[in-house]
């Protein structure tokens, strides 16, 4: 069974995301570990921590991208 375009952009979605969350809780480990584990486990943290940091900004960028891609991704696999 081939993947369809839905399922593709799905696993891109998720994985776009959650590399862009991963890369925020790294750059919030520089900082404060606390905050790391912030950003890793809670779920709109990454959200608050983006928002003061120039490199979070940049990183947000690619969490919405992800989610967007997700989105577009469940409604065509549906």
């Amino acid at each position: 069974m081939a993947p369809t375009l839905g399922s593709v952009l799905l696993l891109s979605g998720l994985a776009v995301a959650f590399a862009a969350q991963a890369g925020i809780a790294l750059h919030a480990f520089t900082g404060n570990p606390g905050k790391g584990l912030l950003c890793l486990f809670v779920p709109l943290y990454v959200y608050v921590y983006a928002r003061r940091h120039k490199v979070g900004v940049w990183l947000m960028r690619g969490w919405y991208l992800g989610i967007a891609l997700f989105i577009v991704g469940a409604t065509l696999a549906s």
